[in-house]
């Protein structure tokens, strides 16, 4: 259930409080949750590769494929979005959010279709490809015009769930492969290799209903368009609401404190101590969504489960579904309560509870392969439960919203087109290396992700703000204001915007970084 922020409550809103009760709330819901389905690829994609290595005509087929050779067609996804995702941020801001989406989306199931038909293992490869450059260009524009479509009060837990989506695809992946099991021929593995484009077709389906990004309009000069689709979409087609006008008024304003920097480029995140700071902290996220550990986990769960004793495909595969389904379920309920607990403490419990869930793993697996004590080696299971239980609560949820909160307007696509970027370097390198690595060291591998993590566990304390309660522009300015910002400054600085228009100028108090605004003609 998404849970309502209650940061906008002193705002006259033509919507009952409870978006359930409320039309055009229900209609907000229902694509803000459908432009999240752009991430079933990913998840799929994770328990598929799981879930094939479990399946003896796939291995039969693909004549049991080295763990170099593995490690390549997991990590092949992955290589194409280095370089679509600039691709995506180009296509958001030239023909909007939605086309980009459609496009990535178009790609991913023309992808799946190769996949699953693939007669050798360099066409299964090449497929993977495909879906991989399709994954580039959506995760930049999705996450983008989920957050700038999604009523203020929903945002929060929107944003937040956006990610947890992966896991459904997870879960119908890591089933539907454990059926495939029962079946004798190649489709044991061809079924659930095509079902992949299952998600990015319901996507594009709902775009047709879902309105493009207001800010985006705004920013192309359509205000009256963006101020219909805001009334419409957020106050049951009151073009007068509050609300709406609080909004207009905020983009503009904001848009207005971006304009001296219109011809925008990615040396702006070097230019002023506020842009390396969030640079610094998007290029974090986006290494470590994947070097916390968790990418042994989700693609080769198979090799892990046989180094503790466990090595039938049946208990493979049923453990793969199991997690699936506890990951989706933690995901989206720690989602709805991101606004109340806020992104900071979030962070802090997740990365510290999995760094506790991984020492346990690495001593129980090194116990086992001393010893071969079954129990032992049963033992990691639940912690492996435990493990991805504290990844979800904030790696999961926050890895996309975090980072497209943090980026002003101007910055925002380019900012998840590095994301994606550095994300899916860290990735391709991380899937090609993990099954060499488990092979050749076995479960000593773990300690390197014990030393990330609590590399990690620094940077967040020391550097992520917290931005719980606050508007997108809000943030915008909150950001720059360090880890002190309040919501009053920023409101106050954002007035002066909208009154006078800006220039962002930098100046250094008390050894922290402060972004000043003063006045500027447009």
């Amino acid at each position: 259930m998404v849970q309502p922020s209650t940061s906008y409550s002193h705002i006259e809103n033509n919507t009952n409080p409870c978006w359930w009760k409320d039309k055009c709330l229900r209609r907000n819901v229902f694509h803000c949750l459908g432009i999240s389905l752009c991430v079933y690829y990913l998840g799929y994609d994770q328990n598929l590769l799981n879930g094939l290595q479990a399946i003896p005509q796939w291995q039969d087929y693909f004549h049991h494929p080295t763990s170099s050779r593995l490690g390549l067609a997991t990590a092949s996804v992955f290589f194409p979005a280095v370089v679509t995702a600039f691709l995506g941020d180009w296509m958001a801001a030239r023909f909007g959010r939605k086309w980009g989406i459609v496009c990535g989306a178009s790609m991913i199931i023309a992808g799946s279709f190769v996949n699953a038909f693939a007669t050798d293992f360099n066409m299964f490869i090449g497929s993977r490809w495909i879906i991989g450059a399709g994954g580039g260009v959506t995760k930049v524009c999705a996450p983008a015009l989920l957050h700038e479509i999604a009523h203020p009060r929903l945002r929060a837990s929107l944003g937040a769930t956006y990610y947890a989506f992966a896991y459904l695809g997870g879960v119908f992946a890591a089933w539907i492969c454990f059926g495939g099991l029962y079946i004798p021929s190649s489709w044991s593995w061809r079924f659930p290799t095509l079902f992949q484009f299952a998600g990015p077709l319901v996507v594009i389906l709902i775009l047709v209903d879902v309105p493009e990004s207001p800010r985006y309009l705004i920013r192309r000069g359509q205000e009256d368009k963006a101020v219909a689709i805001l009334a419409k979409h957020h106050a049951n087609g009151d073009p007068g609401d509050k609300l709406v006008q609080h909004e207009v008024a905020e983009i503009k304003a904001a848009l207005a404190a971006e304009e001296a920097n219109r011809q925008t480029s990615y040396l702006d995140f070097l230019r002023t101590p506020a842009n390396r700071r969030r640079l610094f902290v998007v290029i974090a996220i986006s290494i470590g969504t994947n070097w916390v550990g968790n990418g042994v986990v989700s693609y080769y769960l198979s090799p892990i489960l046989k180094l503790v004793g466990i090595t039938q495909p049946v208990q493979i595969s049923a453990i793969n579904g199991c997690l699936a389904l506890w990951n989706l379920v933690i995901a989206t309920t720690v989602a709805q309560f991101v606004d109340r607990i806020g992104r900071r403490p979030l962070w802090l419990t997740s990365t510290g509870g999995m760094l506790m869930a991984y020492c346990v793993i690495t001593a129980l697996s090194a116990s086992f392969a001393k010893t071969k004590t079954s129990s032992v080696g049963i033992a990691v299971i639940p912690f492996l439960f435990v493990f991805f239980g504290f990844y979800d609560i904030a790696w999961t949820i926050q890895c996309f919203s975090y980072t497209t909160e943090i980026l002003p307007y101007e910055l925002r696509t380019k900012g998840l087109a590095i994301f994606v970027c550095v994300q899916n370097l860290a990735l391709a390198f991380n899937t090609y290396v993990n099954p060499i690595a488990l092979a050749a060291i076995g479960w000593k591998y773990y300690t390197v992700y014990i030393c990330t993590l609590s590399v990690m566990l620094v940077i967040i304390y020391f550097f992520f703000p917290e931005i719980k309660g606050l508007t997108l522009d809000e943030i915008s300015v909150v950001f720059d204001k360090g880890m002190r910002g309040d919501r009053t400054n920023a409101a106050r600085d954002l007035e002066a915007a909208g009154n006078d228009g800006l220039e962002c100028k930098t100046s250094e108090k008390d050894g922290e970084s402060h972004d000043e605004w003063n006045e500027h003609k447009v």
